[in-house]
């Protein structure tokens, strides 16, 4: 029975696949878009489909219903703005979670915290007043706040997630370095490498300028930019479009196998939730190997995840060995 459920799933892709293919993005009706993100719903394990419904409007889509996580909100907002042809996404779920006492929800929030691959900032502070949670201290990075903010909503009962987290970085750097990054991470990044965007960096403030093709892009350029050291305060001012060519890449779409393999190291290197010094990479034909050490299947999954988002990667064979066993949870990059 499984490997039939895996075979209609599959064939249902495909056809998605072929469909958006034949008539393109701009052909799409809302009543198509509707049926797509209603398809995408059911297959996230995150989200119970079933509880949230789904309108669209002038290819504006939204969600409402209820839920008893957090998360379970953000997870279907994704969801949503990653098909092609959505312009914006409403989000009205209601989480209506369980009742449990603030002592619960904060003890459970520092545990999380504390059993952190990613987070290895100390004394963090939690506070929780009737559900809603507020996070305070200084942090390495702003992975580290994002990471921190994703396990606080996880928790059940949280009814909201206040984000006072303070990133401390121990080297300043140039605007010009700053924007040299932001520039260079966007251009490797399979989803938005060949769209016009614009980028300009005052005093650690990042803005963002230009052209995208989905509300998924814009909300992914923001997400891939901040985890550069030294990144105060995005700006996103990107409009989404709808593209039926994709626009014109500044650099070769096939980089050599010395390149790609530079430019995979490179990604892992600026990404700080990976430590790049056990991780060795092999590229033949556009096929990357992964090999050497990390410390648990978390980190073992952004690097795939990373890797595979890299211009020029064709396909990815993960060798990494973990050194401490499985923690957390698996990372799902949602590729288009």
């Amino acid at each position: 029975m499984k490997t039939i459920k895996k075979l209609t799933i599959l064939v249902a892709i495909l056809l998605i696949v072929a469909a958006s293919t034949l008539f393109g993005i701009n052909n799409m009706t809302d009543r198509d878009i509707n049926d797509w993100v209603r398809y995408a719903l059911r297959h996230d394990e995150h989200v119970d489909a079933s509880k949230i419904t789904v309108s669209t409007k002038n290819r504006i889509v939204t969600l409402s219903g209820k839920t008893d996580n957090l998360a379970t909100k953000s997870y279907a907002d994704k969801e949503a703005k990653k098909i092609n042809g959505v312009l914006g996404v409403i989000n009205k779920i209601i989480v209506l979670p369980i009742r449990r006492s603030d002592t619960d929800i904060r003890h459970e929030v520092q545990r999380r915290i504390l059993n952190s691959a990613v987070i290895e900032s100390e004394r963090l502070n939690v506070t929780s007043v009737d559900g809603k949670v507020t996070l305070s201290g200084e942090v390495s990075t702003s992975t580290e706040a994002l990471e921190a903010v994703l396990l606080t909503s996880e928790v059940r009962g949280v009814k909201e997630v206040k984000n006072n987290l303070t990133p401390h970085w121990k080297n300043e750097r140039s605007d010009d370095e700053i924007k040299n990054d932001v520039v260079a991470t966007l251009e490797r990044d399979v989803y938005l490498g060949d769209l016009p965007i614009t980028v300009s960096v005052n005093k650690g403030v990042v803005t963002l300028t230009g052209l995208v093709g989905s509300a998924y892009e814009k909300d992914l350029a923001k997400s891939d930019i901040s985890c550069i050291s030294n990144v105060k305060v995005i700006k996103n001012d990107l409009k989404v479009r709808l593209f039926l060519n994709r626009g014109s890449r500044k650099k070769n779409p096939n980089p050599s196998d010395d390149e790609l393999k530079k430019s995979v190291l490179a990604v892992l290197s600026q990404d700080t939730r990976v430590n790049v010094s056990g991780i060795t990479v092999r590229v033949t034909s556009g096929h990357v190997i992964l090999g050497g050490s990390v410390k648990n299947s978390y980190e073992k999954d952004i690097v795939e995840k990373d890797t595979k988002d890299v211009v020029g990667v064709g396909f990815v064979t993960n060798n990494l060995v973990c050194t401490r066993g499985n923690q957390n949870r698996q990372v799902y990059p949602g590729r288009r």
